[in-house]
């Protein structure tokens, strides 16, 4: 099972946020990916219309979907 716990990167160690994992409260070793965010990351919109031309949606992109098709997805 995948899980996602805060925690902050302190050199070597890392200090846990909020829930820890019950693996770290045992004592028991276990393996981390960690993703760095940079600090500089604009929280300003995307401009509209900046895929423009990229792709077509198509004239049928609100029609109802085919019987077979939500089948699949309640089945």
């Amino acid at each position: 099972m995948l899980e996602t716990y805060k925690a902050k990167l302190h050199g070597d160690h890392i200090t846990w946020q909020d829930d820890v994992p019950d693996s770290i409260i045992n004592g028991e070793a276990i393996d981390v990916m960690v993703t760095v965010l940079e600090d500089n990351v604009s929280n300003e919109a995307r401009p509209i219309g900046l895929a423009k031309g990229d792709f077509v949606v198509p004239d049928d992109f609100d029609d109802p979907l085919p019987e077979d098709v939500v089948a699949e997805f309640e089945n």
